[in-house]
């Protein structure tokens, strides 16, 4: 078959992590399990899967070795299989499920500290850079990158195999899906911080063009910028017709409150937090 017409990446579905991150403190990342709601996603995501494919389609898995994307991928595989409501064209025993460590979420480190300083070191990692801002006993996305790196490479070499499948579907994370698409669109470091993440069982499709063989990526990727830029609109928009019901009584009693300094002041953009340097003051120069 050669190159596969369509690579599908997925993230898991809703873990119990994603319910309540203190479970991380006690439980390893690896072994989170998914919720109830969890495994109703992966089933839906089955059906929405075969609504996708072609009756002569075949198909290649390679799922991250966490637990929460393994039962995704079995969560898929079971409706994608199922002859309810009719028979599929998809046997169990046709599709090859492969586990890729290389697909595993970025390292968070071991047994996580409390909310607080979990809460403390996501404020750090975002005025550092969540790309380069390596987890404390554990990875940074630019460590994640290096991995799904070589992970690209071996996937494009099995593309020249003749019994590879005519569909790619890779069960992961939503950062290693960011990650992957990185490598393979060449985003910069810059537009990568700038991605959100991709919702539970969301689909990625990559659709192999017949007139250039590139992969062209259907998703119209969201943006914390464009949020931003959202949120900001909205707000603008509240104001404005706020301002156009107040009465002008109103407006006299405040231009009267502004005079005598009891208006509320402007929002003040609080000081940029220090991250670096020595908390409790520097005094490495008498060792010197």
């Amino acid at each position: 078959m050669g190159k596969p017409r369509m690579i599908i990446l997925i993230r898991h579905a809703q873990s119990e992590g994603n319910k309540n991150r203190d479970i991380h403190q006690t439980i390893p990342d690896h072994r989170v399990k998914l919720t109830p709601e969890g495994w109703a996603q992966a089933h839906e995501a089955g059906r929405r899967l075969r609504s996708l494919l072609r009756a002569d389609d075949t198909l290649h898995f390679f799922t991250s070795p966490y637990r929460r994307t393994r039962e995704t991928t079995e969560g898929i595989l079971a409706t994608l299989t199922s002859d309810d409501p009719s028979p599929s064209p998809f046997p169990r025993h046709s599709i090859k499920v492969y586990e890729e460590p290389r697909l595993r979420e970025q390292d968070f480190g071991n047994f996580q500290p409390c909310s607080a300083e979990m809460e403390r070191m996501w404020h750090e990692r975002a005025d550092y850079g969540h790309f380069f801002y390596r987890i404390p006993n554990g990875e940074s996305a630019a460590d994640a990158y290096d991995r799904i790196s070589g992970f690209n490479e071996s996937l494009w070499r099995q593309f020249g195999e003749e019994d590879f499948a005519s569909v790619c579907v890779l069960v992961t994370h939503g950062l290693m899906s960011r990650v992957f698409l990185m490598k393979w669109y060449h985003f910069s470091v810059e537009y990568f911080e700038d991605l959100r993440n991709v919702n539970h069982c969301e689909f990625l499709i990559m659709r192999k063009s017949p007139d250039s063989g590139k992969y062209i990526l259907e998703n119209r990727l969201r943006t914390w910028s464009e949020l931003k830029r959202e949120r900001a609109a909205a707000a603008k928009e509240k104001e404005k017709k706020l301002i156009s019901s107040v009465s002008e009584k109103d407006r006299e009693k405040e231009k009267r409150l502004e005079a005598t300094g009891l208006a509320t002041s402007q929002n003040v953009v609080p000081p940029r937090k220090k991250w670096g340097g020595c908390p409790n003051g520097c005094n490495h120069a008498k060792y010197y």
